[in-house]
Formats: C-alpha cells, structure tokens, sequence
C-alpha cells in the first residue's frame, strides 16, 4: 500500500480538524447573562404601538414598527406619508418627535402626543425533532425571556416514543451543545441549561 505524502497527510488533518469543529460539544453551555435593565424601554421592530395627540381623537392611531425600525403616520402629513424612525427611541422619546413633527408639518399649532406599546415584538425559541408539537415558541410575557430547557421541551407536548432523551442538541448562534436530559433529570446537582432568544433545541430520534 503506497504511504500518503507530505500534503496529503496535511489535507487530511486538516479535515479532521474540520470534521471535529463542526461536531457538538458536550460541554453545556455556560448560563445566558441577565437581561439587560435599562431605565427605560427602547422601541423594538415588530412592536405594535398606540399613538394619540391630546384634545385630538381623529389624529389616533396605531402602526407597527417595521424591519428597519421605521413607522408611518399618515394622520400628520397633508400627502398622507410621514415616515420616522422609531426604533431605540423610548416611548416618551418618540412622543415628543411625534408633537415635534405636528408642529413642524403645521398640522397642530400645540401637540401634546402619548406613545403606548400596545404589543410587545416576541421573543421566540424553536424545539424540532422527537416532540409532540415542534415548532417556534414565545417566551411568556411579563417574565424574562429565560427558560429551563426541560420546561421549553415540555411546552412543546414532551417527548415522542422515538425521543433518545440522552442526547439533545442545542444550537446557540454558531455553537451546537449536546444535553443529555435524561441526566439532567435523574441527578437534581446538574447545573442547569437555560434557553435565551433564538435558541433552538432539536431532540433526536432513538437509534434501535
């Protein structure tokens, strides 16, 4: 059998190391920080906001923030399109640019405007593979966006009868982890695995 040679013992490990990059750690992954708390709630795309002027119901309205953190108020522009950026802004914040374009637009003399977040843009997390419901799931409202990841299996309607609870992949931005659930579950002393925003758990299926 003829002995591989120099570069191609090179491209092989290298490979190898490709390979071995690529596969799951079985290392858990390391507890999410806390939310960030900020002083004041900043706008977020997808958010479905109220907006009112005082004294002035026909100027009422409601509109979603879109993609690229814009808003329409057509209530404040003779054309019928005044677009802002809304996104970062609090919503004290962007009332005040709101009264400040009334103003300006000449469409009040005085504007007194109110911004409410009637619906808050979700954050989500997706369990796939061996569950009875997979699919993209929202984390409940008025809590943080934090989830033990046996409670995130469970709301999906748990484990079919081909789920192998020993191995779970979590995929965490570009790091893939492999959990084993079923230790986790039998020895209470384990850390604990913790699903933050765009986390997605995929739960394999049992080899017979």
């Amino acid at each position: 059998m003829k002995a591989l040679t120099t570069p191609c013992l090179t491209v092989f490990g290298l490979l190898l190391v490709a390979c071995a990059a690529n596969r799951p750690s079985s290392q858990l992954p390391p507890p999410p920080p806390p939310p960030r708390v900020a002083s004041h709630y900043s706008i977020q795309p997808g958010d479905l906001l109220g907006i009112t002027f005082a004294g002035e119901p026909d100027l009422t309205q409601q509109t979603r923030v879109d993609w690229n953190g814009m808003i329409n108020v057509p209530t404040l522009s003779a054309e019928g399109n005044a677009e802002m950026h809304a996104a970062g802004l609090s919503p004290s914040q962007l009332a005040a640019k709101l009264s400040s374009y009334a103003v300006s637009n000449k469409i009040l003399v005085k504007a007194r405007a109110q911004v409410l977040v009637i619906e808050y843009a979700t954050l989500a997390y997706s369990v796939l593979g061996q569950v009875a419901q997979p699919g993209r799931y929202n984390f409940p409202r008025g809590v943080q966006p934090r989830l033990p990841i046996e409670e995130a299996v469970a709301l999906a309607g748990g484990y079919t009868r081909l789920a192998r609870q020993t191995k779970v992949l979590l995929k965490r931005g570009t790091q893939v982890y492999t959990v084993d659930l079923k230790k986790l579950a039998a020895e209470p002393g384990q850390p604990p695995v913790i699903i933050i925003p765009g986390d997605v758990i995929t739960v394999t299926e049992r080899m017979f």
